[in-house]
């Protein structure tokens, strides 16, 4: 039946997905729960953004966001407490995924588990 669903809805298939939760934390956590972006640093001044990758490979992907380090990364937080991440995450080994982060749901670009 998700396959079906997915020729149906294509990329839409994500509304089925639980969204993710967004937690500040002052350092790198040692384990890193499902659903859960770890936004790392003080609040005024975070340096990272941290996640298990989506598709399910049980990587840490780690996003800069010092401005003046590059790649950099940016986000936005809803007022439901929902994170975006851009640009987009292409991950250049192991899984090779590529997503948007949008309102803490995953938006498949490229490939996935």
């Amino acid at each position: 039946m998700r396959n079906w669903l997915i020729k149906l809805f294509g990329k839409k298939i994500n509304w089925f997905q639980p969204g993710r939760n967004t937690e500040h934390v002052a350092e790198l956590p040692e384990i890193f729960r499902d659903l859960t972006i770890y936004i790392v640093g003080q609040y005024d001044q975070p340096w990272v953004i941290a996640f298990k990758c989506p598709c399910g490979c049980n990587s840490v992907i780690q996003l800069n966001l010092l401005e003046g380090a590059r790649p950099c990364w940016d986000y936005h937080i809803s007022l439901k407490g929902k994170v975006s991440i851009f640009p987009s995450v292409r991950r250049t080994k192991g899984c090779n995924s590529h997503f948007f982060v949008k309102k803490g749901k995953i938006d498949w670009v490229g490939p996935r588990k």
